[in-house]
């Protein structure tokens, strides 16, 4: 475990307007949300070191936690952890006792606690009540309780599409006009460097395979894939990152019958190497609050086939091949049209790169700094 003293600072900042980051998602292994809350937490400390802010990290320390795999994040002023407790419990009453009078609290992975009203908080999307059967009953119980209230108590609220926005407002979970939109970047591309070795060591070769990333979670709807390889004369195979379902892959073991290719958890390097010589990215889910891979493959330049569900249209726009979420048939067809349009894949590539662009963590560091800004400025001129 990281003590404070190990983590490199920047220069002193004047602590006129500091905020706290809710660093939860430094003791459990990385998620989609993980990602997103770790790449601000980068993009901020580049923003304020220049300004008369201070930026403190805090988490919680107990033996069990101190065990977890804690990322060291360059550049991050102070470290804090601090008892009673973890998880949810350590956020409800440990946090807020650790928070300095009139620091802001930025809770960017859906939960924080109710106590603290100087917060902003990051909800990512309305999933537990679109899809419920993707998660546990005693997981949606505890965000069906808890989102809503913490909403209406959280001084500041962020979201990361229009979609999600819409959707958390549908289900009251948000109040009406109250959140601000925030889009994930995907430039944390650029400094990963591609594994040399990633192809060779799971069996794969440079446009020999179509990839997918996703998780055990049923709106993934990965099981497209098994039928996809199943139902259609593919000519190279669907290799799948991530934790999946095994009951849906339960043909599936390494090389299968069906084609299908399943790699488990991979690390950035891995991941950066087959995207990068991948035939194309098939990104199936049903509904996705942002849906960072298609981006991430984007950056680094494979074509992608996305589903049309959720915000996936509202982030891809034109660069994907699109396909129904259930539509078999769309999806042999986009393949078939990748596979015989020999210009495609350049035109789609070029089409990512722009895409691409328009997403950074700078930029969306950026807005949530002048959003927090913002509210301290009507507040005092209210005052």
């Amino acid at each position: 475990m990281l003590d404070a003293q190990d983590i490199p600072t920047t220069e002193a900042m004047a602590p006129t307007a500091s905020i706290a980051i809710n660093a939860r998602f430094l003791t459990r292994p990385m998620s989609g949300v993980d990602r997103v809350a770790i790449e601000l937490t980068h993009a901020f400390q580049r923003q304020m070191t220049d300004s008369s802010s201070a930026l403190r990290y805090l988490l919680p320390s107990k033996p069990d936690v101190l065990t977890a795999p804690i990322r060291p994040l360059g550049g991050l002023s102070k470290l804090f952890r601090s008892r009673p407790g973890t998880g949810h419990r350590w956020e409800q009453l440990g946090l807020p006792k650790m928070l300095d009078r009139d620091e802001w609290l930025l809770s960017l992975c859906n939960t924080g606690p109710l106590g603290v009203r100087r917060q902003a908080v990051m909800v990512h999307d309305a999933q537990v009540f679109t899809q419920p059967e993707s998660y546990s009953w005693r997981f949606r119980t505890l965000y069906r309780h808890l989102l809503p209230r913490l909403a209406r108590r959280a001084d500041v609220l962020f979201t990361v599409s229009d979609f999600a926005r819409r959707e958390l407002e549908s289900f009251g979970v948000f109040p009406t006009g109250k959140a601000v939109v925030v889009h994930n970047g995907c430039d944390h591309m650029d400094r990963i460097s591609a594994d040399p070795n990633a192809l060779s060591r799971f069996g794969l070769s440079q446009n020999g395979f179509f990839i997918a990333i996703g998780s055990q979670a049923p709106h993934k709807n990965l099981d497209l894939l098994v039928r996809l390889a199943a139902q259609t004369k593919l000519d190279v195979p669907i290799a799948v990152i991530g934790d999946v379902n095994t009951s849906v892959f339960k043909t599936v073991s390494g090389r299968s019958d069906h084609n299908v290719r399943l790699l488990g958890r991979v690390d950035d390097s891995a991941m950066k190497a087959l995207l990068e010589n991948a035939r194309a990215l098939l990104f199936p889910s049903k509904t996705e609050g942002f849906g960072l891979p298609p981006l991430e493959a984007m950056r680094c330049g494979c074509p992608v086939i996305a589903t049309t569900g959720g915000a996936v249209p509202e982030v891809c726009g034109q660069a994907p091949l699109y396909a129904e979420p259930d539509s078999l048939h769309d999806w042999v067809n986009a393949i078939w049209l990748l596979d015989e349009n020999k210009t495609i894949a350049g035109e789609m590539r070029a089409r990512g790169y722009a895409q691409a662009d328009k997403f950074t963590w700078d930029a969306a560091a950026e807005k949530i700094l002048k959003t927090l800004e913002s509210h301290d400025a009507q507040h005092q001129s209210r005052a």
